[in-house]
C-alpha cells in the first residue's frame, strides 16, 4: 500500500463521498471527487498516474475539499461553452412564446434561423426555452383504436 498523505484524512474522504452522492457521477466535478476518494485507498501518485494528471493537481483538489471550497472543483467559466444567443435575442424568443403559447420547438428553431441567421439544434432551443422559465408540455397520447364516444360516456358516469 502507498504511504498515506497528511492532507488526505478520513474527514476529506467523507466530504468527497457526501458531495459525490449529492451530485451524481456525470460531471467533471464528480470525476475529481472520485479521484480524491481513490487516492485515499491507492495513494496520490498512483491515482495521478491513472487519471493522467499531476500530483500537484490532485493535491490541490484535496485542499479544496479540505477547506470546504468545493466550487473550485468546477470548470472555470471561460472553459464552459458559450451560448450563441445574446440577451436581446432571448427577449425576442420570450415575446414569441408569449404571443403564441402553442409554438413548437421546431417553429422556434425556424424563426431563430430566419430572424437571427443562427443555426442551432432543437435541443439547444429547448434548453434556451427552459432557461426562460417556460416548460415544454406535450399532450397525452391517444391510442389509435380509442373510441371517442366511449371516452365521453365513461367521463359522464365517473
Amino acid at each position: 500500500m502507498a504511504m498515506s498523505s497528511k492532507l488526505l484524512d478520513d474527514q476529506v474522504v467523507e466530504k468527497a463521498k457526501a458531495e459525490l452522492k449529492l451530485i451524481g457521477k456525470a460531471s467533471i466535478r464528480a470525476r475529481k471527487l472520485e479521484a480524491v476518494i481513490a487516492a485515499s485507498k491507492h495513494g496520490i501518485t498512483k491515482v495521478a498516474e491513472i487519471y493522467d494528471i499531476t500530483r500537484k493537481t490532485l493535491t490541490s483538489w484535496i485542499k479544496h475539499i479540505k477547506n470546504d471550497n468545493l466550487e473550485r472543483l468546477n470548470a472555470p467559466p471561460e472553459r464552459k461553452k458559450k451560448s450563441k444567443l445574446n440577451d436581446l435575442q432571448r427577449e425576442q424568443i420570450r415575446k414569441w412564446i408569449q404571443d403564441d403559447s402553442q409554438i413548437t420547438i421546431k417553429k422556434l428553431r425556424i424563426k431563430i434561423e430566419q430572424d437571427f441567421n443562427l443555426k442551432i439544434s432543437a435541443s439547444t432551443v429547448h434548453r434556451e426555452v427552459l432557461k426562460l422559465d417556460y416548460s415544454y408540455i406535450t399532450p397525452r397520447p391517444k391510442h389509435f383504436k380509442q373510441d371517442q364516444n366511449q371516452v365521453t360516456e365513461f367521463k359522464k358516469k365517473y
